[in-house]
């Protein structure tokens, strides 16, 4: 080997291994914020989502505990929320590709005028279902910012929790884990 092809190798290994410090660093930010954005939300794995029982925009209502089989992806987001109405292509993928043993729940917060809500849903194509939120709905998942999404087991218990805009392939793999 000439030493101009051994510096050549040196000098590609030398810039591999800068990226994949790179990627581990971004990958320990990444952790790191996630982290801190979900320090408040309910215990994972330890802990059975809380119950509730609310009401849909067609005046029906729902029960957490009836979807026990399934994994649930539960989200929470708001009508003024803009990174919320950035996800709403995401789900609507997202729900449309769902198996039969999977079920997409989302809880609107800004809940007191479903008629404002249900223009919303129909203005900007939502087809999930909308459930309204109550008084402590929000404060029993400990959201506090929007979107907030708790993935659940078939089981009830929670596998995972985002804050922030995801896509709808982060939203396939961790509904995928929560099996």
């Amino acid at each position: 080997m000439s030493a101009t092809s051994a510096s050549a190798a040196r000098s590609t290994r030398r810039r591999l291994l800068g990226y994949a410090a790179q990627a581990a660093l971004l990958g320990l930010v990444y952790v790191g914020i996630s982290s801190w954005q979900t320090r408040g939300h309910l215990a994972r794995d330890a802990e059975v989502a809380p119950d509730f029982k609310l009401q849909d925009l067609s005046g029906g209502s729902l029960r957490l505990s009836d979807l026990r089989g399934k994994s649930v992806v539960l989200h929470f987001w708001a009508t003024w929320c803009g990174v919320c109405k950035l996800e709403i292509g995401a789900l609507n993928a997202l729900f449309q590709s769902l198996k039969p043993d999977q079920v997409l729940v989302s809880v609107v917060a800004d809940s007191d005028d479903a008629a404002r809500v249900q223009a919303f849903v129909r203005d900007r194509g939502i087809q999930y279902p909308v459930l309204l939120a109550d008084a402590g709905i929000l404060q029993a998942y400990a959201v506090g910012a929007f979107p907030t999404t708790y993935f659940l087991t078939p089981d009830g218990k929670i596998e995972s929790t985002t804050v922030g805009l995801s896509n709808r392939f982060a939203y396939r793999a961790r509904l995928g884990c929560a099996r």
